[in-house]
């Protein structure tokens, strides 16, 4: 099997070369950027972190002066390397001058921790080979050393995770990847070069620690490169794919024969393609999502733009409409003389088509201010069955011009009354049978009320045209009309329902319709929260009210 140094070497090595490889990316990547100034610098510490750490314990056995003086320098650029992670994170995040304080601090402390370091043997006293282990003698500064790493570890993260909490969705995903990265770079050294040799005097995984560093510059590396970081799932699939990489590799390195060699080297090959094209399905799988994304809040935008288009143009369009109908009435009461019975029927069904349009307008005017949310409810108690009864009586007429019957199913008991916004509860029901009217050639229209528990649901059935499920399903869509509304009432505009459905929604509640196909009527569902108390929903709702 390999020996521990010569796996030791390799590591070292690739290191060095994927640190160096880093290093002319981001340099490339903008030569006078700061973020890609403080990486180099970290490159430089990483270097003289691993290498002169490495040295220290090859050497160690043989030469302890001079492996005491390696082992200074490695610790000595650990604290820089500690400051400069925390000056990268200040600048990626672009808050350098609102922890001004605090950058002082981590200067002061990083620099004095260094220089002690360094020239002095308060941190590291000596070294000895225990059982061909190399063991550091720490001095007495070993406790204020660590206080010092532990508190530029807190500087790091705090403005990290803080903007983390605080940031949006999209932003998160971005800030994870760094985490991630900084994360396993803090557990590996607190764990293999405090813990376990401080502690329990286990030195043998220090490596483990040291050469986690590159993980945290790869991580950093493609923050300053790409500013747009992928997310966790990335990050989670590289590191699978480089860790049994590596495993592979030493396994291969390992044999013992030509043909494990062979057999070993192959099935690492092997492995390296196929987690290649892995990593790449995962990205082709995220740039998807984010072109998704993009494409999403595009269209947000412009449903924005067509909104506020409508509502402009509605407003517009109501005030001259309004003043035409109210011209064409007076000439038809005969304000401005008698009119000549030619023309009495064609102004009569200019009246109408005003009257239409404005009708439209309306609907359009509603349905951008639903959608901007500046619709608000106004609640009140109402006794529901005097709504109905107003509203039938408004609508009977048209009933009767079509000989269809209208007709409210009153309960045996009295209606409770419920919290709703009378306005708008009166505009659905009021809705809801006026299409039953108009879709309705013989019979007519029956309303019920029904009370539940917490609830009271109006029921409205028709013996109509009927619906297919293909029309039930889009009925309470934005400009969807079924087949019949098409033929019989060319004039809808298919949002009645839609403003209808919004409505009964913004009071927390629900509608429906059912139908037994074509020519078997319809039956239209409003349930309502009965009060307050008696749904929780709508409880947060009064509140929020």
């Amino acid at each position: 099997m390999i020996q521990l140094s010569l796996l030791n070497q390799i590591f070292v090595v690739l290191i060095d070369l994927i640190g160096i490889w880093l290093a002319i990316l981001v340099y490339r990547n903008n030569p006078k950027g700061k973020l890609n100034k403080i990486f180099l610098w970290m490159v430089v510490y990483m270097f003289g972190w691993v290498n002169f750490a490495y040295l220290a314990r090859l050497i160690g056995e043989n030469n302890p002066s001079l492996a005491t003086i390696f082992l200074r320098i490695a610790w000595f650029v650990t604290p820089l390397l500690f400051l400069f992670l925390y000056f990268l994170v200040i600048y990626l995040l672009e808050q350098e001058k609102k922890y001004s304080l605090l950058n002082k601090l981590c200067i002061l402390l990083g620099g004095l921790l260094a220089f002690t370091t360094s020239f002095t043997n308060l941190i590291i006293k000596g070294v000895e080979s225990i059982d061909g282990d190399l063991t550091i003698i720490y001095g007495k500064g070993m406790w204020p050393f660590l206080g010092i790493i532990s508190f530029l570890i807190v500087a790091t993260l705090y403005p990290l995770i803080k903007t983390y909490v605080r940031s949006k969705t999209e932003k998160k995903f971005k800030i994870e990847y760094f985490l991630a990265g900084i994360f396993i770079f803090y557990l590996a050294n607190i764990a293999f070069n405090i813990t376990f040799p401080i502690f329990f005097k286990i030195v043998r995984f220090y490596w483990i620690g040291d050469y986690s560093s590159i993980i945290l510059l790869g991580f950093t590396a493609y923050a300053i490169v790409k500013r747009e970081l992928f997310g966790i799932k990335v990050v989670l699939t590289e590191l699978l794919v480089g860790v049994i990489a590596i495993l592979l590799l030493v396994q291969a390195l390992g044999s013992e024969t030509l043909f494990e060699y062979i057999w070993k080297g192959s099935l690492f090959v092997v492995f390296l393609v196929f987690g290649y094209m892995l990593i790449r399905s995962v990205l082709r799988e995220i740039k998807l999502r984010e072109a998704l994304q993009q494409a999403y809040a595009k269209l947000q935008v412009l449903d924005k733009a067509k909104s506020e288009f409508i509502s402009i143009a509605s407003h517009q369009l109501r005030t001259p409409l309004t003043a035409i109908k109210g011209y064409i009435s007076m000439i038809i009461e005969g304000s401005y003389g008698k009119m000549p019975e030619k023309a009495q029927r064609p102004v009569e069904n200019v009246y109408k088509s005003a009257e239409r349009l404005i009708n439209l307008v309306n609907d359009l005017l509603s349905v951008s201010r639903l959608e901007a949310g500046k619709i608000k409810v106004e609640l009140e108690k109402t006794c529901i069955e005097d709504l109905i009864l107003g509203i039938i009586e408004e609508l009977k007429i048209k009933a009767d011009k079509k000989k269809i019957y209208l007709k409210f199913q009153k309960p045996l008991r009295a209606l409770p009354k419920i919290i709703i916004d009378p306005d708008k509860i009166r505009q659905v029901i009021l809705n809801i049978i006026d299409n039953a009217i108009r879709y309705t050639i013989t019979g007519g229209i029956t309303i019920e009320v029904e009370v539940k528990t917490g609830k009271l649901r109006i029921i409205i059935s028709d013996t109509g045209e009927g619906m297919t499920r293909e029309e039930i399903s889009n009925m309470f869509e934005s400009f969807s009309r079924g087949a019949a509304g098409g033929r019989l009432w060319t004039e809808g505009s298919g949002l009645g329902l839609y403003i209808a459905r919004r409505f009964v929604e913004m009071h927390h509640g629900k509608v429906w319709v059912e139908s037994q196909g074509k020519g078997k009527g319809s039956t239209f569902y409003i349930e309502l929260p009965r009060k307050p108390g008696s749904n929780e929903n709508f409880n947060k709702f009064m509140k929020a009210v």
